[in-house]
């Protein structure tokens, strides 16, 4: 089987798709060796070392990325000579004789609207019904997911399939300064754009800190997103500017030692497709604040906390419990890795084989 693979993603710091397609890759080739992935993008593909060798890199004309996917795509994968072109963002290109095979992480761009930029919108929202028409197959990666384009496209039910996303535990890398100075923390891990309400999770440890004084940091990692300019001197302006740290991006290991060294990891996120970043810190055995919104109950289960994200309040009760409550501290500690560890790259691969053979068949 020879799969053309959008890979925009795959960029020098990539996101949670580029993350995906990196582990979901991987994995396939583990167990399929025979199969060969031809990456397509309009720029520079950074191929990771894991894949390295092992994945063929096609030319394509650098153009716009949804231009891009519309007009060459298709033409790229027909010379590359393959047998079906794999949706990594969610939408396949629309011309073409190709079969295909999308991923649906979510829907955000068209049920919140508010939280994506204008370039984000107009790359999916006007293609996602001709996509769930055209694709052969579907992937979602949580039934929250699935629910959401079952409603909003009816017709998706009998060709869509979870396929949860699944993590690699990184070993802490051992050559690099003690996290925060060694001071406690607590640390949130992500994108900074609207939906993972960055914002609140601020209010609410200095709502915190206002009362209790001793209690811990908070660390932000991540690279900048859409939507929230002015992010950074809003943190240098607050009244616990102080207790406030910008990590930047986190590399594997670095991310791994990061995860493990916190007193609590937060993540409430307005609305997951799935959520890689709280299931990394399960893995560490660190205690994890989430959301009880869309997927973050179905991926963390009853080991993480589960806040209404709407509510400051409710936010700073979390991180309070998952910081004090010893009883569960230990649960998380020895909860949170089985949990994490039943989610598979290897299970994926072997789900998402099955839907490129139902598509090609």
């Amino acid at each position: 089987m020879r799969i053309a693979v959008d890979a925009r993603p795959l960029e020098e710091r990539p996101s949670g798709v580029g993350r995906y397609l990196e582990g979901l890759l991987s994995a396939w080739l583990d167990a399929r060796p025979e199969d060969a992935f031809i990456l397509l993008s309009p720029r520079r593909v950074h191929v990771p070392a894991r894949l390295a060798g092992r994945v063929e890199v096609a030319s394509s004309l650098a153009l716009p990325g949804t231009i891009w996917l519309q007009t060459a795509a298709g033409r790229a994968a027909h010379r590359a000579g393959a047998d079906v072109f794999f949706g990594s963002l969610g939408i396949l290109p629309l011309a073409g004789s190709l079969p295909g095979v999308a991923t649906v992480h979510d829907l955000t761009p068209l049920l919140y609207p508010k939280w994506h930029s204008r370039k984000n919108r107009l790359g999916f929202t006007p293609f996602i019904g001709a996509t769930v028409r055209r694709a052969r197959r579907i992937a979602v990666v949580s039934d929250a997911t699935r629910r959401d384009l079952v409603a909003a496209f009816p017709d998706a039910a009998g060709k869509t399939a979870v396929v949860y996303n699944g993590i690699e535990p990184e070993a802490p890398d051992t050559g690099g300064a003690t996290p925060h100075g060694g001071r406690p923390y607590v640390l949130y891990m992500g994108t900074f754009e609207p939906r993972k309400n960055v914002l609140r999770l601020v209010a609410a440890m200095e709502s915190i800190w206002d009362r209790r004084p001793d209690f811990p940091d908070l660390v932000l990692a991540g690279g900048d997103g859409w939507g929230l300019g002015g992010f950074a001197k809003g943190v240098a302006r607050s009244r616990h500017a102080a207790r406030l740290t910008l990590a930047g991006y986190l590399g594997p290991g670095e991310r791994a030692r990061w995860l493990r060294e916190a007193r609590v990891f937060a993540y409430p996120s307005l609305y997951e497709g799935f959520g890689l970043p709280p299931l990394e810190a399960m893995a560490q055995g660190t205690p994890v604040v989430g959301s009880f919104s869309s997927s973050l109950p179905e991926v963390m289960g009853d080991v993480g906390l589960l806040p209404d994200p709407a509510s400051v309040p409710d936010i700073a009760a979390a991180l309070e419990r998952a910081h004090d409550d010893a009883d569960f501290r230990r649960r998380a500690a020895a909860e949170g890795p089985r949990r994490a560890g039943s989610f598979t790259w290897a299970a994926a691969a072997t789900k998402m084989r099955t839907l490129f053979e139902e598509a090609l068949g």
